[in-house]
């Protein structure tokens, strides 16, 4: 008896640390601020999911996807959300791909790169930011925090196009609110940030109320074409940046389209789990319809119903 009980018990703590959950315990999963969609609706809508599973989660905060990849590879998470373009940053084959990363279902939540200049400045379109005969006077750009999903956002592009040169850029890493207040000052060139695209987002709203900024179309073909595995990383879309009115038509900025994705430590996750996993991942009804990501992904579901269906 004592013989089968110490094999159970070592039985059950093997099963613990290759699920990386202790029984009673929730899965721990990497989102990003206090005040964010990750934190505040998706992870709460995956627990709700979940729960029909027999299985709990709770939202780790951090400073994002980048941050939630580096916490899975220090082996303080199993489970995270991150950007697809975050996810094919760390995934990519030239890098030394990591096996043990491994994205679980399929797209959670539409993200958009939005990048803003001046009307009177000198970058007008994405043939701007790739014009290699600027390098003695570098484009001040504004990429959020560093390590930001913005910053590495922009770090992968860079990897898709060769004229996207580090060099041809000075950067810099501030609230992009007040990023934004210094485009009218000549202090930055370009502002760019990552949303879920809403109409109500207020960095939208501040662009849309101040006629001296213009959205910029990044709008470069081959970035449509960047996959991991049978995953496209972008779509180019004509995002809406204002409402229809009675008298005149939304406003659109063409600009890439990524999406949020469940990724793991696949030695980390035993099956069962992992096939949860994949099963919450890929429920259509998964977020909320009211929330600022169901409205979101509502909203590019009606440009992309095809892709919404797979």
């Amino acid at each position: 008896m004592k013989k089968f009980l110490t094999t159970l018990f070592l039985t059950l703590t093997f099963l613990a640390m290759v699920t990386g959950v202790h029984a009673g315990e929730k899965i721990k999963i990497g989102a990003a601020s206090s005040a964010g969609e990750y934190t505040n609706t998706i992870v709460p809508a995956i627990n709700k999911a979940l729960n029909e599973h027999g299985y709990s989660a709770e939202a780790v905060i951090s400073a994002g996807s980048q941050d939630n990849i580096d916490n899975i590879m220090a082996g303080e998470l199993f489970v995270a959300l991150t950007q697809l373009d975050v996810a094919a940053l760390n995934m990519r084959a030239e890098v030394d791909l990591d096996e043990t990363l491994v994205l679980l279902g399929n797209r959670i939540a539409p993200e958009a790169l939005f990048c803003v200049a001046h009307k009177e400045g000198n970058v007008k379109s994405y043939d701007d930011l790739t014009d290699l005969s600027n390098l003695e006077n570098p484009i001040k750009i504004s990429v959020g925090k560093q390590k930001s999903g913005t910053a590495r956002t922009f770090q992968y592009l860079m990897t898709l196009d060769p004229n996207l040169k580090k060099e041809n850029f000075k950067f810099f890493h501030g609230n992009t609110l007040a990023e934004l207040n210094r485009l009218n000052s000549g202090r930055r060139d370009v502002v760019c940030f990552v949303i879920n695209p809403n109409l109500d987002n207020e960095l939208l709203k501040h662009i849309m109320n101040n006629k001296q900024l213009v959205f910029v179309n990044i709008d470069n073909p081959e970035f449509a074409k960047a996959k991991i595995g049978i995953f496209r990383i972008y779509n180019i879309l004509d995002v809406p940046i204002s409402k229809k009115g009675f008298f005149k038509k939304a406003e659109t900025v063409k600009t890439l389209v990524t999406w949020v994705y469940l990724i793991g430590n696949d030695k980390q996750i035993d099956d069962k789990l992992k096939r949860v996993l994949n099963k919450v991942a890929n429920k259509p009804d998964l977020l909320p319809s009211d929330s600022v990501v169901g409205k979101a992904k509502t909203m590019i579901c009606q440009h992309l119903p095809k892709l919404c269906k797979e």
